[in-house]
């Protein structure tokens, strides 16, 4: 069922009772650009998004999208009204009271196909994540039946665990033979820093594992806190947060 063309995203959950962050998006998330075979290649522009501190305090809040499956040649810009955010990366967006800040899509299309990719808004006062999965299809890639005709991917990041976890955690994939050839798991800190990297990843009928011991590539521990890990593959890029603690 397709969503509210209009929809406005306002924090209700127990857990986030008190959380003041309002993100307002007003169009549907699963959007339809138009069809490459009648337009040839042509660049898709969303409405802004705008994400509202309703508080009366400043809040340091972190922005991050990420994406799969998206088809080769084609471009995925997220971007606010001065600069274009970095995929994969959680970018800080500091918000007074009543401040706002602007984010709008941009996708280069060249072919026929579809990919999905997600949102998410963390930190500050939130205390869970506020996460928006979007999928873009071009208007000749949507069936009679199926509103979206995107790929189906092998590649499958999974929450670590234990989480949180002293001293070591298990991060956990799915990926081809194919892919595990290339792919990589990457954990950074909060401010973006690479701190360990995981290559030569090995799967038995597609699954595998790596564990990490909250020591960086140097074999020094870090301290404790939260991290982000990521999968890296040629067909998707997936991020995850997790907690050290000591």
């Amino acid at each position: 069922m397709k969503k509210l063309l209009f929809v406005l995203f306002t924090v209700f959950c127990m857990n986030l009772l008190f959380a003041e962050l309002v993100v307002d998006i007003p169009f549907d998330l699963d959007i339809i650009g138009d069809s490459f075979a009648a337009t040839g290649p042509y660049e898709y522009e969303s409405d802004w998004i705008t994400a509202t501190n309703t508080g009366s305090e400043t809040y340091t809040y972190t922005f991050l999208y990420t994406f799969e499956n998206l088809p080769a040649g084609w471009l995925l810009s997220v971007c606010n009204p001065t600069a274009c955010f970095m995929p994969n990366y959680p970018a800080p967006i500091v918000l007074g009271p009543d401040e706002s800040e602007q984010i709008h899509i941009i996708i280069s299309v060249t072919s026929t196909g579809g990919f999905v990719f997600n949102f998410t808004f963390d930190e500050g006062d939130l205390t869970e994540p506020l996460s928006f999965d979007f999928t873009f299809n071009t208007e000749d890639n949507v069936g009679i039946e199926n509103e979206s005709q995107i790929p189906v991917s092998e590649v499958e990041l999974y929450q670590n665990y234990p989480n949180p976890f002293n001293p070591t955690t298990t991060i956990s994939y799915n990926l081809t033979e194919e892919e595990a050839e290339t792919a990589s798991i990457e954990i950074f800190n909060l401010k973006g820093q690479l701190i360990k990297s995981f290559t030569n990843l090995t799967v038995s009928n597609s699954f595998g594992s790596v564990v990490w011991d909250g020591s960086d590539d140097r074999n020094n521990f870090v301290s404790s806190g939260i991290y982000y890990y990521k999968l890296n593959s040629v067909l998707s890029c997936s991020l995850k947060r997790m907690t050290l603690i000591k």
